[in-house]
């Protein structure tokens, strides 16, 4: 009997690949899906995922022949429309900006965002946590030109040729340190 050429071997290896990854994409999945753990498993799940791929396309290559003839039975094609319904139920929502109620859409981000960097800093301080001089005082110590408690995030970045998002990413960078301090200032 003939040996089986290199690649013919390495084919084989395929379904062994797919079965390991599989075990433990599903175990770092259930634990992602609960919120346990999320910081050891996210990265590991992530790239055994991608593991999962090369296997998956390894296998295909070597079962060829079988995977068209399967294809060609209707309850394939059933498992196949099932998955497509069921990723598009949860991409088109994401892609729309529309979220569903209580996640906090797209358009709901943008809408937030837009509130805090068009409200002048001395409304702004308070919901941050902070006081408007504290504010203008970190924005200042940012490389930012704060002309005075009126001004917007918006008005300050573009006096200081940046990008509003900067600015607001300081105003947000003191909210997380002043959390972690203790009240609020009143």
């Amino acid at each position: 009997m003939a040996k089986p050429s290199p690649l013919r071997r390495s084919l084989r290896l395929g379904t062994p690949m797919i079965a390991a990854t599989f075990v433990i994409t599903g175990v770092t999945g259930v634990f992602l899906f609960f919120h346990l753990g999320e910081r050891l498993f996210k990265q590991l799940h992530e790239w055994i995922g991608l593991a999962m791929i090369v296997g998956a396309i390894v296998h295909i290559a070597s079962n060829w022949r079988a995977m068209v003839k399967t294809m060609r039975k209707p309850p394939q094609w059933v498992f196949a429309a099932l998955a497509l319904v069921t990723t598009a139920a949860f991409v088109v929502p994401q892609l729309s900006g529309d979220a569903g109620p209580g996640k906090g859409g797209k358009a709901a981000q943008r809408q937030l965002q837009q509130a805090l960097l068009s409200a002048p800093i001395d409304k702004l301080a308070p919901v941050l946590q902070t006081t408007p001089d504290a504010l203008a005082a970190e924005l200042k110590a940012a490389g930012f030109t704060v002309v005075d408690g009126q001004s917007s995030l918006t008005t300050i970045a573009g006096a200081s040729s940046r990008e509003p998002r900067e600015a607001l990413d300081v105003a947000l960078a003191g909210l997380s340190a002043g959390a972690a301090g203790g009240p609020p200032p009143s």
